[in-house]
């Protein structure tokens, strides 16, 4: 029997399907900015024979590098094709939330997608194609995969959500616990139904080993293993421990407002619902408590660091909300479908404004592009140097196909107030490169990880490579874009070398 209007699920439906469409019709135009242009040009690097985490200085696991190159094969390395990677990831997490709530109510899934599409693009053009939004699309295709597997009784299904599983956590290994979990659950649940386990464990293993077969391949080909280990073992625990916030501070940021919102009311929902008690459940459970241990653990209080959650929570909540809205006691169906319509036809418009307000100009890296165009790019060559975390040089040198001095990749160890051994031993490895390499034009940014405003001042706690800068250097020019929060950069040029004067185009 149905207890609310018959025109009610078609709204939420559409109003849904059109707020998706108008998040891509508002961010299609969105620049290829902070993180995800570093990894377009370590990409770069590589194809071109750099070997990771030995030639290029980088802590993102080999996952990140597999994942986003097999992206950038796929749908190419401009700006609109980074857009279109992004809402691919979307699309897929919302086709895999459907499939998940199928047997319970198909509309959970597309409620879920849609809600984690605005949430996302309401955190601006920066949090684009992150890394966990990667992870958080795997994680809800493998879902997927594993509800589907059991539900058919098919062992072989499992294999792709082992294989995804793998590919996570060699993004970043906070979800290892959630598959070790999961195969547990897996395993219990299928003894009770006097199913048995050892196909569906093996496929699951086979799917996890040929991830990890594709990662150490990857890195024996290229000759990295040794330098991942050493990196993990240097940089990656002294970043651990660098802008962490208070648990305060992280817990405030932990959930999207409307979330915060929908929360209260799935939780009253869920201890009233008798329905779904089945292990798919507190699998859901499992993954938004997992997404929420790796938002913790990192200490950040990043917004794109919750993203993992952030697909699943409004998943859990979907089901059950709508399951709510079929129960007899009107009460709870009117909680169920004030809810829903809270999410959509109050969540939808305040995320679409928000979004249709934030601006995207990105004058910096065209305008260092025009300069490096200026002084010839062919002469550029293993002549140039980064000095820069995101803010857009590598995406220059990657826009004119430039190969740089030398691999170091963000000076985030080289400006910071922490004094370490671990500083002190990158340092003298760029000076070395620098002594070996010297490049003809350096590029300094003034962005200073963990400092707001910006500021050149960030060369004051180096004072070695200031000082290297003021003797074998001239200042050409400095370019600053107040309309991008005071990022700027500057351009010094070598002495002695015969390049175009910038200062009569300025």
């Amino acid at each position: 029997m149905q207890f609310y209007p018959r025109w009610f699920r078609p709204l939420i439906a559409a109003v849904l399907a059109l707020g998706f469409v108008l998040v891509i019709a508002f961010t299609y135009r969105w620049p290829l900015i902070s993180d995800a242009q570093v990894f377009h040009y370590t990409d770069f690097l590589v194809s071109h024979g750099y070997q990771p985490y030995k030639d290029i200085t980088d802590m993102n696991l080999p996952g990140t590098y597999l994942v986003e190159g097999t992206a950038m094969h796929l749908f190419g390395g401009s700006d609109l094709a980074w857009r279109t990677y992004d809402f691919s990831m979307i699309l897929l997490a919302i086709l895999a939330g459907i499939v998940i709530a199928a047997p319970y109510d198909w509309l959970a899934g597309l409620f879920a997608g849609v809600l984690f599409a605005l949430t996302h693009a309401d955190d601006g053009p920066a949090a684009s194609s992150e890394r966990d939004e990667a992870m958080a699309m795997i994680l809800m295709v493998s879902y997927a995969f594993l509800f589907e597997a059991l539900r058919r009784k098919k062992p072989w299904m499992l294999v792709p959500p082992g294989f995804l599983m793998g590919m996570a956590c060699a993004m970043k290994p906070t979800f290892a616990p959630l598959g070790l979990a999961l195969v547990a659950m897996m395993w219990l649940t299928l003894r009770k139904r006097d199913i048995p386990a050892m196909p569906y464990l093996a496929c699951a293993v086979a799917g996890a080993m040929s991830s990890a077969a594709l990662v150490l391949g990857y890195l024996v080909h290229h000759g990295s293993l040794g330098g991942l280990i050493y990196i993990s073992r240097t940089i990656t625990p002294f970043y651990a421990q660098m802008s962490q916030n208070s648990l305060k501070q992280v817990t405030y940021g932990i959930l999207p407002f409307i979330l915060k919102l929908l929360v209260p009311l799935g939780l009253v929902a869920a201890f009233q619902n008798r329905s779904w008690r089945n292990w798919e459940r507190p699998a859901l459970l499992l993954a938004v408590l997992s997404g929420a241990f790796s938002y913790f653990i990192q200490h950040k209080g990043y917004p794109h660091h919750r993203y993992p959650m952030t697909m699943f929570l409004p998943l859990w909540l979907g089901i059950e909300l709508l399951l709510a809205m079929r129960r007899p006691e009107r009460w709870l169906r009117t909680l169920g479908a004030g809810a829903i319509a809270l999410g959509t036809l109050v969540g939808v418009p305040y995320y679409l404004v928000r979004i249709h307000r934030i601006p995207a100009p990105n004058l910096f890296t065209p305008s260092l592009v025009a300069d490096l165009n200026r002084l010839g790019p062919e002469r550029l060559q293993h002549r140039v140097q980064c000095v820069d975390l995101v803010y857009g040089c590598y995406s220059a040198l990657y826009r004119l196909k430039i190969l740089p001095s030398s691999g170091s990749m963000g000076d985030l160890l080289y400006f910071v107030t922490i004094p370490s051994p671990v500083v002190d031993q990158y340092r003298e490895k760029f000076q070395q490169e620098l002594a070996a390499n010297p490049p003809s034009v350096i590029v300094v940014t003034n962005q200073w990880y963990d400092h707001n405003p910006p500021s050149f001042d960030k060369l004051q706690q180096w004072p070695a490579f200031a000082t290297y800068l003021n003797t074998e250097y001239d200042l050409a020019l400095t370019r600053t874009f107040p309309a991008e929060h005071g990022e700027a950069y500057r351009l010094y040029l070598r002495k002695g070398t015969t390049l175009p004067n910038l200062q009569a185009a300025n």
